[in-house]
């Protein structure tokens, strides 16, 4: 059991207590080294007076042995109350007196063959010996009892400050999101604080997973009740004609790739959210970019949009990094691209060094992204044309996919657009993994 353990097996188990406790040892230190300090200073300064003035004593007391003898000596004893007076000539007692029980101080003052002692009682005598003792521990009482009520003040306050933040906290977990506890100027601040914000947070994330949820009940809405009305058409006859089973048969495939593609991205959304530690390999990004470009070309000859990737001959960059996730945010980028650029516009994908970074940028000529909907493109289920994307295929989860993604390689993505001018995003991965 080391030190620290053992203190804390001692140490009072309430605040209270070690308030209390606390406040004691720092008194009894202050009053120990106000003694200590009163001892060093006052003391021996006393004390030093008092020898002095016994030494000139014993010079008198010498002189006057020379001049009176005995008597003399005895004479003058009798004005000198609590001192002890020896006097030895040539070695021998010529004249002693009542020894004193608790000696203050003592001399010897030698003048020829005389050698005269003089020890002075402490003028408190026994009582003296216990006096100091009494006091300080009447003050600790007292300090004590001080520091019991001056702690059980402080204590109450704590425990009403942290009832409160423990009923706060109760009450987030019942699901009170509107709880927040009133913040002191006191060491409970930061705490108070920190409670607060984090029930904010929460607040926050709720309602944007409840819009979230509204948003995507809302997207699978319209797919499912297009395939319920057209199925249900063909079976109950409204539709009879070879034409009008196949136009219905053509609307209830295209929704069901629309509600495939909604189900895919909400399935790379849960990835990116989860998936916090990737597997990172050697990885060339250049070719990577190349195969999305690859992929995604026919898609943009459909569109009327020219589609270019890395040159062949571009040499090749290598980054430790997932190449699945790098994979899914291009594709996201330049699917997005490819439906803000109208037909006759270019999209271009490229890789290269910069600052130290693989950067792979996903620029169009499209119609832009206004300044005040920048901040929020990689909300979930934000569009900044709700109406144009819906048409075009769009979830609204494409970029909020490209967030979850890019934070869990550890990278950054920079969005630099003006409307009617068109877009670019950058996508900068480290080439050391962190």
């Amino acid at each position: 059991m080391n030190v620290r353990e053992r203190l804390g097996r001692v140490m009072p188990s309430t605040y209270r207590g070690r308030i209390a406790l606390a406040i004691v040892v720092a008194l009894v230190v202050a009053v120990v080294c106000v003694q200590f300090a009163l001892n060093v200073l006052v003391t021996q300064q006393v004390q030093q007076a008092v020898q002095d003035n016994l030494r000139q004593q014993g010079q008198e007391i010498a002189a006057t042995y020379r001049r009176a003898g005995h008597d003399g000596v005895a004479q003058a004893q009798r004005y000198m109350p609590g001192t002890q007076v020896v006097v030895r000539k040539d070695g021998e007692t010529v004249y002693w007196s009542d020894p004193v029980q608790v000696l203050d101080a003592q001399v010897v003052v030698t003048d020829g063959d005389l050698q005269v002692t003089v020890q002075h009682e402490a003028s408190a005598g026994v009582i003296g010996q216990w006096a100091l003792p009494l006091i300080i521990i009447a003050v600790v009482l007292i300090i004590g009892g001080v520091a019991w009520w001056l702690a059980g003040l402080a204590s109450r306050r704590l425990r009403r400050e942290a009832s409160a933040l423990a009923a706060q906290a109760e009450a987030v977990a019942g699901g009170d999101l509107d709880a927040r506890v009133e913040v002191s100027d006191d060491e409970l601040t930061r705490v108070a604080t920190s409670l607060n914000a984090m029930t904010q947070q929460l607040a926050d994330a709720d309602k944007r997973q409840r819009v979230f949820l509204a948003d995507v009940a809302h997207e699978l809405r319209t797919p499912v009740t297009a395939i319920d009305g057209f199925a249900q058409a063909m079976v109950d006859g409204t539709i009879s004609t070879d034409d009008g089973h196949r136009e219905a048969a053509e609307i209830i495939h295209e929704e069901s790739q629309r509600l495939s593609g909604l189900v895919a991205d909400l399935q790379a959304l849960t990835v990116a959210a989860l998936d916090a530690e990737p597997v990172r390999e050697p990885t060339d990004v250049v070719a990577l970019a190349r195969e999305v470009a690859t992929r995604l070309e026919a898609a943009a000859a459909e569109r009327g949009v020219l589609l270019r990737g890395p040159d062949a001959t571009q040499d090749s960059i290598v980054v430790p990094t997932n190449a699945a996730h790098v994979q899914t945010i291009l594709g996201n980028l330049v699917s997005n691209a490819l439906r803000a650029t109208p037909a006759g516009g270019t999209v271009r994908v490229s890789a290269q060094m910069a600052d130290g970074e693989a950067v792979l940028a996903v620029a169009d000529t499209g119609v832009g992204i206004p300044a005040d909907a920048l901040p929020h493109i990689f909300d979930r289920m934000y569009r900044v044309d709700a109406a144009r994307d819906r048409d075009s295929g769009g979830t609204g989860l494409g970029l909020a996919i490209v967030a979850g993604l890019t934070d869990s390689l550890g990278a950054r993505i920079e969005v630099e657009s003006s409307p009617g001018e068109g877009s670019r995003f950058a996508l900068s991965l480290p080439l050391v993994a962190a």
